[in-house]
């Protein structure tokens, strides 16, 4: 089998910096921020030291190759080859092929060998037997790992021929200096570079889509309207396999491709098969998916769990193409008033002068939280709440009346979380970072609960009674806080946070993540070292002054992540 090529692109880029044979580097001073560069092993960590001289970026070929031998320098290269080819046999062309090739050379300044690493993606038209491989090798040293794909459609999470991902690759201001990062984005050069791999990125699409479409005049003109390789391939599958499909589908079969076995026993009909293999059939569920181009298939799945094939008719559609990510399970109990009641609440978020969150994250209120959490609690102490708000601004009302019955029902108990000394010393210690101070505070009582949650704005004193549950304020000096909650995870039962939220349940700004983030770390510590010790919960009732112990164990899912306001 003969293979030709149809079109190539290559382009490399080259950076290095430039160290001086000598070092004024005094004995003691190895720790501290030196602008010298230390390439001593682990071992021997002093091995040697240089100081910088001077950087080089938008190198040619050549330039590069009179620098980068020398042992006082520190260089990389990276290298993009795109290649569109066919295999023929007897004149007949049995497959297309278009790879990528990604390498990634360098050496330390001082150091002996160069490193190197390489990743190939190829992406195979079998125009025989009607499929598409994805092959994936990566290289790392002399270790070599690939994966093969047959008809990848939804696996296809990275396209790798597209120019931003190409560029992104080919990226080298990670390693620059950041005072030289502006001209290295302002110059000339970076630009033109960018249109000319813009350009045969153009070129090898076309050869690609000219042997795909061969004589097939349509097909030519709907895989040539700028279509990613992904988007390339569906169309290209869907065509020659004879798949049925609405106006609007590549969105259904790039998420939920069935394969080609269960659209071969209904007729090749993409929709219908999608909904026979998620088990959600229904003439409305096709009608839906017919006429509606970004339906999400578990989102409605959900909500057919929740309201029924009746009701969630009665949703408008754009609430489906979201995707919800819940933390609690959906045994929700509701009466038929309380369904239309969900309804009318959710079809409100989408009014343009309804002022509200993401629809994902009021959704994941309303159903985790409201309808999951603190109706089941209510119930428990022998109330029998509903939902009875309309829109999203009495559902807040609600949200809040619930969150005060709640409270109303703790006013006659006490509870107190025992914490180990080693730990509240270890966790309590200020975090500095830069000229600025943030304080962590052990939530520890029900005082203490409802003082974070009269000041935050928000429902974290309901979690009183959670015993895995710890709650931690981070606070700076004007009284500021961010609210963590932390929860035992995995095997090992490492504590791990699945949110961090401010005032009125906003998302943690920039400035203040590093501080979330050192909390994280110390809390992992604690309890990789056993530090973390949470010895019980005491319950005491003021009246009776009987105390037991409390046994709830808190989240029902601990694999849920930061998708749960407080």
């Amino acid at each position: 089998m003969e293979t030709i090529t149809l079109h190539k692109l290559t382009h490399e880029e080259y950076w290095t910096q430039e160290y001086e044979k000598f070092n004024t580097l005094q004995s003691g001073l190895r720790n501290q921020n030196t602008n010298l560069y230390n390439v001593g092993s682990r071992d021997k960590p002093d091995l040697v030291f240089f100081k910088f001289k001077k950087q080089h970026i938008n190198l040619t070929e050549e330039g590069w190759k009179k620098l980068c031998f020398s042992p006082y320098v520190h260089t990389k290269i990276k290298r993009v080859t795109v290649v569109v080819e066919k295999m023929v046999e007897d004149g007949i062309t049995k497959k297309v092929r278009i790879s990528k090739y990604f390498t990634v050379k360098g050496r330390k300044c001082g150091a002996k060998y160069f490193w190197k690493t390489r990743m190939v993606v190829h992406v195979t038209f079998d125009l025989i037997n009607n499929n598409v491989y994805k092959t994936t090798t990566h290289y790392v040293g002399r270790k070599k790992s690939t994966t093969v794909l047959k008809n990848p459609f939804k696996y296809w999470k990275r396209d790798d021929f597209n120019l931003p991902e190409i560029i992104f690759d080919l990226d080298l201001s990670q390693t620059t200096v950041m005072n030289n990062l502006n001209k290295f984005v302002d110059n000339p050069k970076y630009w033109d570079k960018r249109d000319k791999i813009s350009v045969e990125l153009y070129k090898c699409h076309k050869s690609l889509i000219k042997e795909l479409a061969g004589k097939d005049l349509n097909l030519l003109i709907r895989l040539g309207k700028n279509k990613t390789i992904l988007e390339t391939a569906s169309i290209w599958f869907t065509k020659v396999r004879g798949i049925k499909t609405p106006d609007k589908w590549l969105h259904y079969f790039t998420k939920n491709y069935p394969g080609i076995k269960p659209l071969r026993k209904r007729d090749n009909n993409l929709i219908q098969t999608i909904l026979k293999e998620e088990g959600i059939y229904s003439k409305y569920a096709i009608k839906l998916l017919n006429t509606n181009k970004d339906i999400k298939i578990a989102s409605y799945q959900m909500m057919l769990e929740v309201l029924g094939i009746q009701l969630v008719q009665e949703l408008k559609p754009e609430l489906l193409s979201e995707n919800y990510n819940l933390g609690w399970q959906l045994n929700l109990e509701l009466t038929l008033e309380e369904k239309r009641n969900f309804i009318s609440i959710l079809n409100s978020l989408l009014d343009p002068n309804v002022e509200c969150p993401p629809v994902d994250m009021v959704v994941g209120d309303i159903i985790s939280d409201h309808l999951g959490r603190l109706k089941h609690r209510l119930i428990v102490e022998g109330l029998n709440p509903k939902l009875k708000a309309r829109d999203y601004y009495e559902f807040v009302d609600e949200h809040h009346e619930w969150t005060n019955l709640v409270d109303e029902i703790n006013n006659s108990t006490t509870i107190t979380h025992i914490y180990g000394k080693d730990f509240l010393n270890h966790i309590q210690q200020p975090i500095t970072i830069g000229n600025q101070t943030m304080t962590p505070v052990v939530l520890r009582d029900t005082y203490e609960y409802r003082n974070e949650s009269n000041v935050q704005h928000n429902c974290v004193k309901s979690y009183i009674e959670y015993k895995d549950t710890c709650v931690i304020s981070l606070r700076d000096k004007k009284d500021n806080r961010i609210t963590n909650e932390f929860i035992p995870h995995g095997d090992g039962k490492i504590m791990t946070n699945i949110q961090s939220r401010g005032r009125f349940n906003s998302q943690v700004t920039e400035d203040l993540q590093p501080f979330v983030n050192l909390l994280n770390l110390k809390m992992k510590e604690s309890s990789k070292e056993k530090i973390y010790k949470k010895h019980q919960v005491l319950k005491e009732c003021k009246l009776t002054g009987i105390a037991k112990t409390v046994e709830k164990r808190g989240r029902l899912d601990y694999r849920m992540m930061d998708d749960l306001p407080f």
